[in-house]
């Protein structure tokens, strides 16, 4: 395994979680460097892409999936595990999570273990991010006590994306099923944490997720593209099970984000495309979670410094 310079990984690890997918690319410099195609095989094994009874009619699916939201979010709680694979130039790198949500509010309680085998602690609550951190990660970002903290509210209001790709709580992502459009196809049965499931290809609508703001369309357009196909694996009471998107991102974004200098030469097409893989499995629904922040006296707030690094990011 080739060597990974101490500002990348570091830089990663300080961002795992809240910026998911975002940290990984930012750790792409030299970590998992299997074949491509070997990881094309797995990823695709992953998605089920493989032809089951593919094609229940497209009416009675859709009217299903634009239920399983709400139903999901009804249970109220759940345990969750998250994984997220980013894959830039034939390099990869994989973040792995689980823990406890309530569904209604994405109060949450993860361990999330980044390349390296490092471990961060995450909690959100009330909306803020919070984050221990290991010491090599705190001395990267500049901060003395062992927690951090991000409002994403403050960090939202003021368009902060790094490398084209919004910062957020990754639980988040179940928000996208609140708005998928009326293409759906059932693809097929599948068994996920011993539970049968029935998996379904869907796809979201962004101007749909965006509540009629125009602003926000624009922001999520430029994330997403004007729509982002998704699998879900939904239970017999239609709540989701597994979720399973791909965000594809210009690589040029990807590289600003972990500080690498240009290169002489133009990259490849392959070089400068990235690809974030983000599967979230739900399963034990109404366990009990119970979520606090950490002591005020050992929190940092970085709100601000991850403001800063947003701006000097889209000023290049």
């Amino acid at each position: 395994m080739a060597r990974v310079s101490r500002r990348t990984r570091t830089g990663a690890v300080a961002a795992a979680g809240l910026l998911a997918g975002t940290a990984l690319i930012a750790g792409c410099g030299g970590q998992d460097t299997g074949p491509e195609d070997k990881a094309g095989t797995e990823a695709e094994r992953e998605a089920g892409t493989g032809g089951e009874d593919g094609g229940e009619g497209d009416e009675a699916a859709a009217e299903i999936v634009r239920t399983a939201h709400e139903k999901t979010v009804a249970a109220r709680t759940a345990k969750m595990t998250l994984k997220v694979r980013a894959a830039m130039g034939g390099q990869q790198q994989t973040l792995t999570g689980d823990g406890t949500v309530d569904l209604a509010d994405s109060t949450s309680d993860l361990t999330v273990e980044a390349g390296g085998g490092e471990r961060i602690e995450q909690r959100v609550v009330d909306e803020t991010l919070y984050q221990r951190l290991p010491d090599q990660a705190r001395d990267q970002l500049g901060v003395d006590e062992p927690w951090i903290s991000v409002d994403l509210r403050e960090l939202a209001g003021s368009n902060g994306t790094v490398g084209g790709v919004r910062i957020n709580d990754p639980v988040r992502g179940l928000d996208y099923t609140r708005a998928l459009d009326d293409d759906a196809t059932r693809v097929g049965t599948e068994e996920v944490g011993g539970v049968e499931t029935t998996r379904y290809r869907v796809n979201v609508d962004v101007d749909e997720l965006a509540d009629e703001n125009t602003a926000e369309a624009e922001r999520l357009r430029q994330q997403l593209g004007d729509s982002l196909p998704m699998h879900l694996w939904l239970d017999d009471q239609d709540r989701i099970r597994r979720q399973q998107f791909e965000i594809s991102l210009d690589g040029e974004a990807a590289r600003s984000n972990s500080g690498s200098r240009a290169q002489s030469q133009p990259p490849s097409r392959e070089a400068r495309e990235a690809k974030i893989r983000t599967v979230i499995e739900f399963s034990d629904f109404g366990t009990e979670v119970e979520v606090s922040p950490p002591p005020a006296e050992k929190t940092e707030d970085v709100t601000g410094k991850l403001a800063r690094q947003t701006d000097r990011s889209s000023n290049g």
